[in-house]
């Protein structure tokens, strides 16, 4: 099966193409061109999409109508011309968690509701739809892919009263080249807090009371999922991947 990957420059994409997908970066690909993209397919003729591009950054969501035309259109256009399987989000649910893949979406957020509207558009045209959140990675530049090295630099500030499920990019991009069909989950099957997460990996690397505990309100940022949990929860957990978040 050849198979295409956009966003191949991003955490997740670029997990997948190392194992064997043809893998574009956003310089390569602007996924909201459509000529380029035609050019692509016309050129690569995959079999399938696995959809990894996108604007993740939650707050730009609400302000930027870049993140619609890549979250929402883009896929949606992609979708009716080739099998796509949509690398989707946690975030289109709310609360209590965890959520089963067959839970109608609720979004409290703006970046939540294009990737239900992404999810709708693509299982319409026949696509498939995996959801994941709290990726880390190597490379990766967000919370739980920098932890290690900050906690070496210093006293970290972590979320106390949000549940997580950390997700180890490399994990899921082995399921993903599975190519599984219609709606599923895919995350660490460890939960905790961000504050937990935070303290075994400082406990791991020998730099204990480092971990500043701070509740989520404080940090200013726009609304939040209150409990995004995914069931099932089947990839390795975060206690078994110690070793990667300390980097």
């Amino acid at each position: 099966m050849r198979i295409l990957v956009t966003g191949g420059g991003g955490l997740l994409g670029g997990a997948v193409g190392r194992r064997g997908a043809q893998a574009l970066s956003r310089q390569q690909l602007d996924v909201t061109d459509r000529a380029q993209a035609t050019a692509v397919l016309d050129e690569l003729r995959p079999d399938g999409v696995i959809f990894c591009a996108a604007v993740t950054d939650v707050d730009r969501c609400a302000q930027d109508a870049q993140a619609h035309a890549v979250n929402v259109a883009a896929p949606r256009w992609w979708a009716a011309q080739v099998p796509v399987l949509l690398v989707s989000t946690n975030y289109v649910f709310s609360g209590p968690g965890p959520h089963g893949p067959d839970q109608t979406p609720d979004p409290v957020n703006a970046y939540g509701r294009q990737k239900a509207e992404a999810e709708e558009a693509v299982l319409a045209a026949g696509g498939s739809v995996v959801r994941t959140g709290w990726l880390y990675g190597a490379g990766g530049r967000n919370f739980p892919s920098t932890m290690g090295q900050a906690l070496r630099a210093g006293p970290v500030q972590a979320i106390e009263d949000w549940p997580v499920q950390p997700t180890w990019a490399d994990d899921l991009a082995e399921h993903l080249l599975t190519w599984p069909q219609g709606i599923s989950h895919a995350v660490g099957r460890d939960s905790g807090t961000w504050v937990q997460v935070a303290t075994r990996v400082a406990e791991h690397l020998g730099l204990q009371d480092r971990v500043r505990p701070t509740p989520l309100a404080a940090l200013g940022l726009g609304p939040r999922p209150q409990d995004a949990r995914l069931a099932p929860a089947l990839l390795p957990g975060w206690r078994t991947r110690l070793d990667q978040l300390a980097g």
